[in-house]
């Protein structure tokens, strides 16, 4: 009997001092770990839209002169001129009570007697955009006329004949 407890006393013994060990050993410094993380894929898939444009004027139209104030001609960046375009297009539109002004051109100044003034004029053809439908199977090949660099399946969809409307 006493040696069976004395098993006993020194595996318990034993076990101690293996899981005092084992504490010792989980002192971590420094630790990393990789896994690889999957999101899963969310698509919405949308019946891409077209319209038609309704020419606002029979002819090309004269917007401004809109005046920007600027610090000097010479501290004037390219980046803060494409903005002074920008921005004197946006006037045209609203005035125009368009939706876009097709192929604007500009013309930029500064005169001697105002250096600080950007003047900023455009002409171009004001359209609103009128009559939004669904894409039809009939109209894909207006599509890849128009946008002949991008592959088909990139900008439209694929129908099948019973499909279309």
């Amino acid at each position: 009997m006493n040696r069976y407890l004395f098993t006993i006393l020194a595996l318990l013994l034993a076990g101690g001092t293996v899981c005092h060990a084992q504490k010792k050993q989980e002192t971590k410094i420094f630790e990393e770990s990789s896994a690889r993380m999957l999101d899963p894929e969310v698509r919405v898939f949308i019946t891409p839209q077209i319209c038609d444009m309704e020419m606002l004027s029979e002819g090309r139209e004269i917007f401004g002169p809109y005046r920007f104030e600027i610090s000097s001609l010479g501290n004037t960046t390219n980046s803060e001129l494409d903005n002074m375009k920008a921005r004197a297009l946006y006037r045209a539109t609203v005035e125009a009570g368009a939706d876009a002004v097709i192929e604007p051109l500009f013309n930029s100044y500064v005169v001697d007697k105002d250096s600080k003034t950007m003047v900023i004029e455009l002409s171009g053809y004001p359209v609103k955009y009128s009559n939004f439908r669904p894409l039809k199977a009939s109209e894909i090949d207006i599509i890849r006329v128009v946008y002949p660099n991008r592959q088909a399946s990139q900008i439209i969809p694929t129908f099948s004949a019973s499909e279309e409307k």
